[in-house]
């Protein structure tokens, strides 16, 4: 029996294989945002300012079904 998670799992393997028989690896290299820099989530996270926490608040799982039925979450500012 396959589970939910297994059809994820093939079917986003297809639609990666997909992709990457559309789009060449040189090709890629060649576009335009190929060599940009990357930005550090670490490095953005301890800047002065920043929350320094990342959060989800997660109602469903493929697996699992419902997981919480809270209609809304309130940020708390410390």
């Amino acid at each position: 029996m396959t589970s939910i998670l297994d059809t994820i799992v093939a079917s986003t393997r297809a639609r990666v294989g997909a992709s990457k028989d559309r789009v060449s690896l040189s090709s890629l290299k060649t576009s335009p945002l190929f060599s940009r820099s990357c930005h550090s989530i670490s490095t953005a996270l301890r800047n002065p300012g920043s929350s320094g926490i990342i959060a989800e608040c997660k109602r469903r799982s493929p697996s699992k079904g419902v997981i919480s039925s809270v209609e809304s979450i309130t940020p708390i500012a410390l």
